[in-house]
């Protein structure tokens, strides 16, 4: 680890690989933002996931869609707790993803594309702090993405009785 001085800042050089791994996060972000931003308008994700059931309440995607954005810039940050944090938060979203794609009925194989970011997001952890925080984190995100899960996914049956915002944000 290298120390860069700068008369505004003081921050750490964690090297290129830690750069790169949040370059992509963040380019990739960047686009799935936007997507989720205009999901209730569009249905693109909906259609591409073959979610006809409505898994996720509607308001989820725009709400996801703000994180990522605001993820893809704090990946940028010069404060290593908001680059830890947003690497949680990525870890998370995406352990969530994969429970999201095996409610679907999706063949569990298909977790392994979001499953890419956690490996990034556990390997820019463990650069910038150490592989027992990063394993730990890990854990912790997985249990609070499956607590999640149980609480946002929803049947079928529980998809009739959606709620005024869902109808109205349909609608645009």
């Amino acid at each position: 680890r290298l120390k860069t001085e700068n008369p505004q800042i003081t921050m750490t050089d964690y090297g290129p690989i830690d750069f790169t791994f949040r370059a992509i996060e963040s380019i990739a972000f960047g686009i799935h933002s936007i997507l989720g931003i205009t999901e209730p308008c569009t249905g693109c994700l909906r259609s591409a996931f073959g979610d006809d059931r409505g898994a996720l309440p509607t308001w989820f995607w725009p709400l996801a869609g703000l994180m990522l954005m605001a993820v893809a810039l704090i990946n940028f940050s010069h404060h290593d707790a908001l680059i830890l944090t947003a690497q949680a938060y990525i870890a998370t979203f995406h352990f969530g993803a994969g429970f999201y794609h095996v409610h679907l009925g999706h063949h569990p194989a298909v977790g392994v594309a979001p499953g890419v970011f956690v490996v990034f997001a556990f390997i820019v952890t463990s650069i910038r702090s150490s592989i027992f925080v990063a394993m730990g984190g890990i854990v912790v995100c997985w249990l609070l993405a499956w607590l999640l899960a149980k609480i946002l996914l929803r049947s079928s049956e529980t998809r009739e009785g959606q709620d005024l915002l869902d109808r109205d944000l349909r609608d645009c």
